[in-house]
Order: structure tokens, then C-alpha cells, then sequence
């Protein structure tokens, strides 16, 4: 016995030797402060549900499900941002909003692009117009839930139809504080991001060409490594972003619908957005709040305005654009089909009323819409909205008014699928 107690202590002593050898790591105050950050970060994400619990729309298990995927979504983003892609120094496109990130009625027309600047520096963007109907390319001082409403502001903005394009639709634009030949952009002390529209409503366009951010101060140089405390900020910046930037877009929600206008009603255009700071400068958008049972229909009024580019868009409560892929939530000025009194009626409704200006609220009751107007010389007046039983709705439609069949409307979703496929072939 005496034996076997010496050969079990050794092969203790022996096992707790390896493992200080290979295992055993004491924290560093350092780590344990690193540490510590990652436990508190954990909390911040933990106390998210706050946002969605607390908003006055979330009313039903289906909504909070659909909250909580919404801030589910947006820290995936913020992470993906605040860690990888928001560096001005070394700025890389971020595709934002995205597939995943939907907010603010994001377009879908509207494949974005973004990316992070400082004023001091010196930046050349490059880029290709053919694709798109219009893009437009903004500044501004700050970044939606990261930044102060009060400390945001378009710097700078210029659209393709004030560029210099050669014959292959190439552009080379430059963003500086000094002005520069060519296209350029001004950038003030506090510039802060960039965020370029390209407006589409051709869905099989999709070659989007050649698109290219430097930052010319510090071209061939190598970024330095992050500290550890530059990485505690990014994980706090994101999770901090994605709280505020809902809470602000709650904010958003309630004096845009709940306060400013009733269900089934739609706002008259207004240039950019009082409520969304970062709103395109170049266009003009109307709201509206649909409200439906399954057997009515929200009938939208507009007259024709000759513009690069219109559409109208469906929304949740959340302000996610609905799924644009698998169903029709979205026309444009080429998809939607204009009435011999230069009106255009859009039927917005749960069911299919087989007609081409179908807006389908894709099994949603409430929601939200959006129409737009961009780069007018002006902007359309008379918009209208009508509650009206979906079974009368001929009589409120002109007798030439198109009509489509369950199979053409399969062959409209399975190009439009096709066609977001394409647009995230690499990556949203």
C-alpha cells in the first residue's frame, strides 16, 4: 500500500506539472481587465431585450420575434463594422444597410455601399454608373446611433448626373479638404462617413463594375496592430450602437406614425427626412401606415414626376424592408405601371387582387411604406391614400388596368429571387 500511495503521489505531482507546463495561464491585471470588458459586453448584449420588450408597437409574440431578430441583425452588422470596417485610415466598403441589416426602410433598390473617412485626409473613390439610374454619394459628420442626432449633418453630397463619366460610365472622384480637379467632394473637420446610393430599379443589371476606396494619406502603408484597448472600445461601440440606434428609430416610429398621421394615411413628399438624419439630401419621401384586415386593400394614389428614379416600398414596424426577394413588396418607375391619367395606383393588400401595381404586406397586418422621388426638378404634390374592401376594388381601378395571372406573378418572384441572388454573390 505504502508503494501505491508513492506511485499515486507521483503521478499527481507528475499530472499537476504538466499542467502548469501546458495549461496553466495566471491573468495578467491586463487580461483580467480584458476579461472583464468581454463579461461587461456580454451584459450589454443581455440587456438588449430592453429595446424590443419596450417598444409601443410590439403588441404580439410575432413582432417581438421579428424585434428580436432585428437587433440580432444589427449586432451581427455593427460587430462586422466596428472591429473590421470602421478604420478611416485604411477604409474598406461596407455594404450597408445589407440583406442583414435592414433598417430605416432600407431600398431595396439599393444596393449601398459605405465606408468610414476623416477630414484631414485625402480619399479617391472610384466607381461605374451604368447599373444604376441614379447614385448619389453623401458625407456626413456622423453615424446614426454612434453619433449625437444634434453632431450630424450633410457635409458634403454630389449625384452621377453632376459627375464627370467617360464613355465606359467610370468616374474617379476625390474626397478632400482642399478642392481638387475633376469630381470632388468636400470634407470638413468633421466628416466622419460616407454612404453611397445606387439606385437600380433594372434588376437585371447586375454588373455593378469596378468600385475602389483609398485613402491617399496612407496608401502603402502598413496598418498598425490594434491594442487591446482599441478592441474593448469597437466590442462597446457595437453593442452601445445597436441600443441607441434602435431606441432612436423607435423615437422615429412613433412621431412619424403613431403621432403624426393615422393608419391608412400617407404623407404629402418632403425633402429628406426630419426624423432620419441621414436621409438622402437628393430626394423627396412620402410615409404611410397600413393597417389591414384580410379582406381590404390600402389603395395609393401618386401622380407621375419626371425623376431619375421613383418607388414605393413596404416595411415592418421595425422599419426592415419586407422580404424583396420572394415577394413583390417594392415597385419602381420601371416595374410599375402607369394609368392613362398619368396616375400611378398601387393596391397594397394581404391577398393577391391579380393586378401589376400589387404591394404584398408578405402575411403582415401593420406596417409601414415608403415612396420616393429622387433628383426632381419637382416634386410631386396630391398623394393619396383610400381604405377600401378589396372586393370593390375594380371599381376603383381604370378598366384598362393590367392584370396578371398566378403564373406570370410566380415568373415576376423567380426572376426577383434570381436577381438578389446575384446582387449577394459576394457577401452582404
Amino acid at each position: 500500500m505504502k508503494i501505491l500511495g508513492i506511485s499515486l503521489a507521483a503521478l499527481l505531482a507528475a499530472a499537476a506539472g504538466i499542467y502548469i507546463a501546458f495549461f496553466y495561464n495566471p491573468a495578467t491585471p491586463e487580461q483580467a481587465a480584458m476579461n472583464a470588458e468581454w463579461i461587461g459586453f456580454g451584459v450589454e448584449i443581455a440587456a438588449l431585450h430592453e429595446v424590443v420588450q419596450g417598444a409601443p408597437f410590439n403588441q404580439d409574440e410575432q413582432t417581438a420575434a421579428e424585434g428580436y431578430r432585428h437587433v440580432a441583425r444589427f449586432l451581427a452588422t455593427f460587430l462586422a463594422y466596428h472591429t473590421d470596417l470602421s478604420d478611416p485610415d485604411y477604409p474598406q466598403f461596407l455594404r450597408f444597410p445589407n440583406a442583414v441589416a435592414r433598417l430605416g426602410w432600407d431600398n431595396p433598390d439599393n444596393p449601398y455601399l459605405a465606408f468610414p473617412v476623416r477630414g484631414d485626409h485625402v480619399y479617391r473613390l472610384r466607381g461605374n454608373v451604368n447599373s444604376f439610374d441614379l447614385v448619389t454619394i453623401n458625407v456626413y459628420s456622423g453615424l446614426l446611433g454612434h453619433t449625437p442626432i444634434t453632431d450630424i449633418r450633410n457635409v458634403s453630397g454630389i449625384a452621377s448626373e453632376d459627375m464627370i463619366v467617360d464613355e465606359n460610365g467610370d468616374f474617379v472622384l476625390t474626397l478632400s479638404a482642399e478642392p481638387a480637379d475633376g469630381n470632388w467632394l468636400a470634407l470638413e473637420p468633421d466628416a466622419y462617413f460616407v454612404i453611397v446610393r445606387r439606385l437600380v430599379s433594372d434588376w437585371e443589371q447586375t454588373d455593378e463594375g469596378l468600385w475602389e476606396v483609398l485613402n491617399l494619406t496612407t496608401l502603402g502603408q502598413g496598418a498598425p496592430r490594434a491594442e487591446s484597448a482599441t478592441i474593448a472600445r469597437q466590442l462597446d461601440d457595437a453593442a452601445a450602437q445597436v441600443r441607441s440606434l434602435r431606441e432612436l428609430l423607435t423615437v422615429a416610429h412613433r412621431i412619424t406614425f403613431q403621432l403624426a398621421i393615422r393608419p391608412n394615411q400617407i404623407s404629402e413628399p418632403a425633402e429628406t427626412d426630419p426624423n432620419i438624419p441621414m436621409a438622402d439630401p437628393f430626394q423627396a419621401a412620402s410615409r404611410g401606415w397600413f393597417s389591414l384586415a384580410e379582406d381590404e386593400a390600402l389603395l395609393i394614389e401618386a401622380p407621375v414626376a419626371e425623376c431619375p428614379y421613383t418607388n414605393i416600398q413596404l416595411a415592418n414596424v421595425w422599419m426592415e424592408s419586407l422580404d424583396y426577394a420572394s415577394r413583390q413588396t417594392s415597385l419602381n418607375h420601371a416595374t410599375a405601371h402607369v394609368d392613362a391619367d398619368d396616375r400611378v395606383r398601387y393596391v397594397i393588400s394581404l391577398r393577391d387582387p391579380g393586378v401589376q401595381n400589387w404591394l404584398d404586406t408578405a402575411g403582415h397586418t401593420e406596417g409601414s411604406l415608403v415612396a420616393r422621388w429622387t433628383y426632381c426638378d419637382d416634386y410631386p404634390t396630391g398623394i393619396s391614400a383610400e381604405l377600401i374592401d378589396l372586393a370593390d376594388l375594380d371599381d376603383h381601378l381604370p378598366a384598362d388596368t393590367p392584370r396578371v395571372s398566378s403564373e406570370a406573378r410566380a415568373r415576376t418572384i423567380a426572376a426577383r429571387q434570381a436577381a438578389v441572388s446575384r446582387r449577394f454573390a459576394g457577401g452582404s
